[in-house]
């Protein structure tokens, strides 16, 4: 038998939830988000999870769920991304850098493959070939993007209770690295004879790396990281947490 709560903003949030996943009128949903996101902790949404987990909702789903009720709280609130609202040399200024670097290059890589997918023929020395191939070094740098986020800030955000958004983003990561990895043999071995097969399985690599990340760089711009920002107040952290990722590396920068 399911649990009932107690803690009438858990409950709250608990009905919210169950609305959301009942897919009722979007504009609703954002005008309750609003009224209710400023009021609810991370231990709300642990407990709104949990209650869900306990009445047959799986923990993905639940962190799912969470995660669309801040977003739609907090677009109802913000228009600006984190990046207009710190220092030039903040760790997650240069974070956003690399979001808005790796959007340039989905941008240029949705051009590339519509223009590979007009061609008759393409040779691994021709013009077309050379793009893909600096586009790809680009998006399989990420890894260093990915590493920073995981080992470095994700764990300062669950010390303050926000151990299912940064699940969430892991989650997305996983398929994230598959797709790259996918796209990077994909052209590492490249048969100029088997070019027909080639622009089927780019486009089709090309539709979903797009779509998944680029989604999933617009949730930690405007949902993970103002809420990191909130949570992790202390300015010696985030010079300690600037640090390491300065030894780890940065996105693209020695390509």
């Amino acid at each position: 038998m399911g649990k009932t709560l107690k803690n009438s903003t858990a409950l709250a949030l608990t009905r919210l939830l169950r609305r959301i996943n009942e897919g009722m009128d979007p504009k609703d949903l954002r005008r309750q988000a609003s009224q209710l996101i400023s009021k609810v902790t991370s231990n709300d949404i642990a407990k709104a999870e949990q209650s869900l987990i306990s009445n047959g909702f799986t923990a993905q789903l639940a962190g799912e769920l969470s995660s669309i009720f801040v977003l739609l709280g907090i677009l109802e609130q913000q228009d600006d991304t984190i990046k207009e609202k710190i220092p030039g040399n903040h760790i997650l200024r240069k974070i956003s850098a690399e979001h808005e670097l790796m959007r340039c290059f989905l941008s240029d890589f949705r051009e590339l493959v519509d223009a590979i997918s007009e061609l008759d023929a393409m040779s691994d020395a021709s013009t077309e070939f050379m793009k893909l191939s600096h586009i790809v070094e680009h998006f399989n740098a990420m890894e260093e993007h990915i590493e920073r986020e995981e080992d470095v800030i994700f764990p300062f955000m669950k010390k303050h209770g926000w151990e299912s958004l940064c699940r969430s983003s892991c989650n997305d990561h996983v398929y994230i690295k598959i797709a790259i990895n996918d796209l990077v043999r994909l052209v590492g071995s490249y048969d100029k004879d088997k070019f027909k097969d080639f622009k089927v399985r780019i486009n089709s690599v090309c539709k979903y790396l797009c779509s998944t990340l680029s989604e999933h760089m617009f949730q930690e711009d405007y949902i993970l990281y103002p809420i990191a920002m909130k949570v992790i107040d202390n300015k010696d952290v985030w010079k300690k947490i600037k640090q390491v990722c300065d030894e780890i590396g940065y996105c693209g920068v020695h390509l």
